[in-house]
């Protein structure tokens, strides 16, 4: 590995870890002549270690003045005569990244950095229990709520009726006969004022309707012996109020919401029957049928405008994230409702297409955290779950990339080299359980070539703060800011002494940065984070919490 001079310009761009005191130059070498060169034996790069809490590092350092000190991640090595060193370095679960700094007697430095995979893993064929959760507050409901009135009141309503007809089917209830009626509804409408609440309470969401001097147009067919006839009839209403307990479960894969104890109660009904036989009137009863037909259709419009809102926590879908098709499956747990609002636990499992022989992921059981009801709408998505979807992307070379730079919007790259092939030697990792919501991308290998001919090869390794963004349909994503990362220009394999100078270098690195930001955004932006249907949601905030991200803002 050769170390590499700072180059201001790219680290003004990268973020990179080497301080931009220095003049740039162009046309100037990119590899320091006089830095201590260094390289890491072990573990290999590639290495997935296990469920280990110190690595032994080991590697070699050369200097022309001698090598004064070899660091390994803050932990001074011993370093033999022959410049072979040696350190024991604490690490952490996930995707890990080894530093190995070695300084000379007038203080020049030089670093190689790369990563391995530790902690106890996992197969990514699995489901991942309780790995999302959704706090939906009362104020949430209430917004749900204000979107069913605006359902009902709005023009759409009769799409959802139309399917339910006949709402009305005395005397006959396997076809027509010679005595029996049959009322369909052809139109439904209701006055300005209609208000429709939902309130969370023990097991359920109480739903407390008023309907505003409803009008209902209905179609009668009937028979009175043996006599068919028809005829179309209005019936109206001062006020129709509906209450009732939408009942919140969990079967199978799916959400179980049913409408129970509900009560209507009717004010200032009237119909004109005027035409229809007395026979038929009679089994009508329509002065206190309608209340039944009413409460069965609102039944029918707030049970799956409601399941609608909640099985968008449980979408089940298959995308493409950069080329590689990802299997989203997510399942309801558990859904506990209060007072304040309702908790929902999903497991979740987040494939790539053709991952076998994965090594599996990273995990970590963490503890469910509290969620808050105080407001809002508020997510958890374990890092576990990420991390199964890494893992299997990884697996199914979704980071394995070919690219003819000559056919192409590359830049300066392409005028350089003719392509590159990117390969990651270990799968990237997300951790939530520091201070910081971060992605670690390890040993990204870009291999430069003219023709078949290997010209350039650098590792990469970066990490990424990750954050939420609202996409153009306003639905939320995870995406990345700008990475801190370490570039190391290869030796190995590489045909002759690979010198770049600075420029080069800038457009090499410059292309391995918008890899890497692609990457993380493309691969992140698969995470589900769950909306509750028809919510909008204002100040987002993402934070970490005990392996769970925590994505949380306002109700509109």
């Amino acid at each position: 590995m050769r170390h590499i001079k700072t180059i201001l310009a790219v680290c003004a761009t990268l973020g990179t870890v080497t301080a931009c005191d220095n003049a740039y130059d162009p046309g100037a070498p990119a590899v320091d002549p006089t830095a201590p060169r260094v390289h890491i034996t072990t573990p290999e790069r590639g290495t997935i270690a296990g469920d280990v809490t110190t690595l032994t590092v080991k590697g070699t350092a050369t200097d022309d003045q001698g090598v004064t000190s070899v660091t390994v991640n803050g932990v001074v090595a011993a370093v033999n005569v022959d410049g072979t060193f040696e350190a024991a370095v604490p690490v952490q679960p996930g995707t890990y990244l080894l530093q190995a700094i070695a300084k000379d007697a007038t203080g020049n430095t030089g670093k190689e950095t790369r990563a391995v995979v530790v902690g106890p893993m996992e197969p990514v064929a699995q489901s991942v229990p309780e790995s999302i959760s959704a706090a939906i507050s009362a104020q949430a409901f209430d917004a749900v709520g204000r979107g069913l009135t605006g359902y009902v009141t709005g023009p759409t309503l009769m799409s959802t009726v139309t399917p339910l007809n006949p709402v009305v089917n005395y005397g006959a209830p396997n076809g027509p006969d010679c005595l029996y009626v049959q009322g369909s509804i052809t139109s439904l409408q209701m006055g300005g004022s209609t208000k429709i609440s939902l309130q969370p309470m023990p097991g359920g969401i109480y739903l407390d309707a008023t309907f505003d001097h409803p009008t209902i147009g209905m179609q009668l067919q009937y028979a009175a012996a043996c006599i068919d006839g028809g005829r179309p009839v209005t019936a109206t209403a001062q006020k129709i109020h509906v209450t009732g307990t939408l009942k919140l479960g969990v079967n199978g894969k799916d959400f179980a919401i049913s409408f129970e104890d509900q009560n209507v109660q009717i004010t200032g009904f009237d119909v004109d029957l005027g035409g229809v036989p007395g026979a038929i009137v009679d089994m009508l009863h329509l002065d206190t049928a309608m209340g039944p037909v009413i409460g069965w259709v609102t039944e029918n419009v707030a049970v799956p405008y409601v399941n609608k809102m909640f099985s968008d926590l449980n979408k089940t879908q298959t995308i493409t994230v950069l080329g590689t098709q990802v299997d989203i499956n997510l399942k309801p747990a558990r859904i506990t409702c209060d007072v304040n609002g309702a908790i929902v636990e999903l497991d979740s499992e987040i494939r790539a297409h053709n991952d076998a022989g994965s090594p599996g992921f990273v995990y970590v059981p963490n503890v469910v955290p509290n969620m808050s009801l105080a407001q809002g709408f508020q997510m958890a998505v374990a890092d576990d779950a990420a991390n199964q979807l890494l893992g299997s992307f990884w697996a199914a070379k979704g980071m394995d990339v070919k690219l003819d730079l000559k056919n192409g919007s590359y830049g300066e790259i392409g005028t350089l080299y003719d392509k590159v092939e990117l390969s990651a030697k270990v799968p990237p990792f997300v951790d939530a359980s520091g201070d910081k919501l971060r992605l670690t991308i390890g040993d990204l290998m870009a291999t430069f070539k003219h023709g078949d001919e290997v010209a350039t090869q650098i590792a990469l390794n970066a990490r990424l703060d990750v954050k939420v963004v609202a996409g153009d349909n306003g639905a939320l994503r995870l995406d990345v800011g700008t990475p801190e990362v370490f570039i190391d220009v290869m030796d190995e394999g590489v045909e002759g002494a690979n010198q770049l100078s600075n420029a080069q270098f800038e457009a090499v690195a410059s292309f391995g940065l918008s890899r890497v930001v692609a990457f993380g955004s493309g691969a992140l932006g698969a995470v589900p984070l769950p909306a509750f249907g028809g919510v909008s949601v204002s100040d987002v905030a993402i934070n970490p919490a005990d392996g769970y991200l925590i994505v949380g803002g306002d109700i509109n």
